[in-house]
């Protein structure tokens, strides 16, 4: 029996990592895409907020989210729901898209959502919703939106905020 005993410790021992594990890190992986490495759909969220527009603050009282789906191929597509709460009419969406900056500064217009009469003049209602295949413009580059997330940004402009009423750093 004392056989049995012994032969039983010495193989839960074995199975114990006695190497120490550092759980607590600072480093953070950062993922290297580029659009022809990518199999499958990356899909980035961002809740659009009033008070995330810097220069100059929007004081719309609508809030809403934004979904970013970029394909395989390379291709974008949006959805974004608005809640259309300001004012008695509400706001009309006249523009949105993607930005490259970090939160709190303004930057280029890198991805069309929204423009006149492209996919539509403009969208209001309780809530405004929208979706559809971003345009490019010729700064955008995929490759860059994939590894650096977060230095891009959703937009939405409103008839009552025209240089913003809303936005989202991607995450």
């Amino acid at each position: 029996m004392r056989a049995v005993h012994v032969g039983v410790v010495l193989a839960v021992a074995a199975c114990v990592d006695q190497t120490p594990t550092n759980t607590a890190t600072n480093n953070r992986l950062t993922p290297s895409f580029s659009a022809a490495s990518v199999n499958a759909t990356i899909v980035f969220n961002t809740e659009l907020r009033a008070e995330n527009e810097p220069n100059p603050p929007s004081t719309s009282e609508s809030f809403g989210r934004a979904q970013v789906m970029v394909r395989p191929d390379g291709t974008i597509e949006f959805l974004f729901t608005i809640n259309n709460k300001d004012g008695e009419n509400g706001e009309t969406y006249t523009r949105a898209h993607i930005h490259k900056a970090p939160a709190g500064v303004n930057g280029g217009i890198h991805w069309d959502f929204l423009e006149p009469a492209d996919p539509a003049t403009s969208i209001s209602g309780q809530p405004a919703q929208l979706r559809g295949v971003a345009r490019p413009r010729a700064a955008a580059s995929v490759a860059d939106l994939l590894a650096n997330p977060s230095g891009y940004y959703v937009n939405v402009h409103s008839t009552k905020f025209s240089n913003g009423s809303l936005r989202g750093q991607l995450q």
